[in-house]
């Protein structure tokens, strides 16, 4: 196996590795979305899934998953709105949690 295959394979697995971590990438964004839903007044979660977002979208564009990357990012962006608001209800958790459902049918 010459170089550029062998970086090739290493560069296969590692997209392949992170396609197999998206759901559990999903389950902990979920699981900071609950967080935040539980107790509107504290930022831990939606920090997290900030975080968790931000994450997702500088890694997909790497292994091929370009739509994924670009639809998180916008996510991202809604999030980091929230977090910059004083004004949230139940309305922009409702927003948050179907955008990210939505997420999960891209990649």
């Amino acid at each position: 196996m010459n170089d550029t295959a062998a970086i090739s394979a290493k560069v296969d697995l590692l997209a392949r590795s992170f396609a197999g971590r998206l759901p559990l990438r999903y389950e902990k964004m979920h699981a900071a979305l609950a967080q935040w839903q539980a107790d509107g007044s504290d930022d831990a979660g939606l920090i997290e899934l900030y975080r968790l977002l931000h994450s997702l979208a500088g890694a997909a564009g790497s292994f091929g998953y370009a739509a994924l990357g670009a639809a998180a990012a916008v996510l991202e962006q809604r999030v980091k709105a929230l977090l910059e608001s004083e004004r949230r209800d139940q309305r922009h958790i409702n927003d948050i949690g179907l955008a990210l459902a939505a997420l999960q049918h891209i990649a």
